[in-house]
């Protein structure tokens, strides 16, 4: 069975309304709605992952958001959107859970970037 294309009709300060077609990791564009963006602020965005650890403290500490990102007005091909959470000083022990979280993180930047790679891939 073939999904139908997802569709958003979004108005635009500068394009009116625009109808845009979602590929299908696209998570919608509830957070576009409103009128306030132009046309090259449309954006796709896959689900967020999210990396982090828990201190010795049982502080949960959050180290990345991630997700994969197109502006399809702007840009040719999807890109890995990230922030980075962490900042502070943290006790040495904290180190090895700070440590396991970074790793944790780039662990899902990587899977992140072989996934925007298979969807460029897609648009040629």
């Amino acid at each position: 069975m073939i999904a139908e294309p997802r569709k958003w009709l979004l108005q635009t300060m500068d394009h009116g309304r625009v109808e845009v077609e979602c590929p299908s990791w696209c998570i919608g564009h509830g957070w576009q709605m409103g009128g306030g963006i132009g046309r090259n602020d449309i954006t796709h965005r896959s689900v967020r992952v999210k990396a982090g650890t828990a201190t010795d403290a049982d502080e949960w500490l959050p180290m990345l958001t991630a997700c994969i990102s197109w502006a399809p007005y702007t840009e040719q091909v999807p890109v890995i959107s990230l922030v980075l959470d962490v900042e502070g000083d943290f006790p040495a022990e904290d180190g090895r859970h700070i440590a396991e979280g970074l790793r944790l993180a780039a662990t899902r930047v990587e899977a992140l970037a072989t996934e925007a790679l298979r969807l460029r891939g897609e648009l040629s």
